[in-house]
């Protein structure tokens, strides 16, 4: 594909024009980072291409310069057994690291422990007081948890509803915030937790230090998990997970 004028591509991407350092880019390339695109790397593509590694909002973004430095195409190149050539250097590239930056952003927060602190594994999920599906992902944990096998860690937010920062300030500013937590569910249909002044006031600078996190994550609803893989990689999920994602999150069932 030969590389568009700035506005028809901004129009394919969604981009608006934005402006981005870039040094010694060639032309087709430097205009992207012109767009908006954060060239993070260069990675090995076959046929003559040369990839770059570049992101967008969170999104990684495959690009490949042609050999004559003149065009660049956007998006995956896969080879004869349908796979991306592109995956593991954008994981390496930008991926990777921007999940490893959530993880430790995480691991920094004032959260909310649910099941046994010594579990093997360690889920960090954003929820809502108020979202439903992060009471049916807490839900679909429940064997494992009760299991002593996982803990979630919740980083407790209020964008559901009007009452959403209020109850999760009285949460987190609660003596015991998981009975609160377990409290507010059980009672979710007589609309959930008593805001409690004094909880509140202790929980609020929790609650906006996460929303903090969550606009740096560029996280906009909930739930969103994070866990470790086989390899020991950061995955992230956005929404409730599908039933045949449970052991790739959890573990094996208990």
């Amino acid at each position: 594909m030969k590389y568009m004028k700035r506005t028809a591509l901004a129009i394919f991407l969604g981009l608006g024009l934005q402006s981005a350092v870039a040094e010694e880019l060639p032309g087709p390339i430097q205009m992207l980072a012109d767009q908006g695109l954060t060239i993070v790397g260069k990675f090995a593509a076959p046929g003559g291409l040369q990839g770059y590694a570049a992101e967008f909002q969170g999104r990684a973004i495959s690009l490949y310069l042609t050999a004559d430095g003149e065009h660049v195409m956007i998006g995956n190149l896969v080879n004869s057994a349908g796979d991306d050539i592109a995956a593991e250097p954008l994981y390496e590239l930008v991926t990777g690291p921007s999940l490893e930056n959530a993880w430790t952003q995480f691991e920094r927060a004032t959260l909310l422990q649910d099941g046994n602190p010594d579990a093997p594994r360690i889920i960090y999920t954003m929820t809502d007081p108020n979202c439903p599906y992060c009471h049916r992902l807490r839900e679909a944990a429940e064997p494992w948890v009760a299991a002593g096998k996982v803990q979630l860690r919740h980083l407790m937010v209020g964008i559901i509803r009007e009452e959403s920062p209020t109850q999760a300030a009285a949460i987190m500013g609660s003596p015991d915030p998981a009975a609160a937590l377990a409290e507010h569910v059980s009672r979710r249909n007589r609309g959930g937790i008593e805001a409690i002044p004094r909880f509140v006031r202790i929980g609020e600078p929790i609650i906006r230090e996460n929303h903090r996190i969550m606009r740096e994550l560029n996280l906009s609803a909930t739930p969103v998990t994070y866990f470790r893989d086989e390899n020991n990689h950061v995955q992230m999920i956005r929404g409730m997970p599908r039933p045949e994602q449970f052991e790739a999150i959890f573990g094996p069932r208990p």
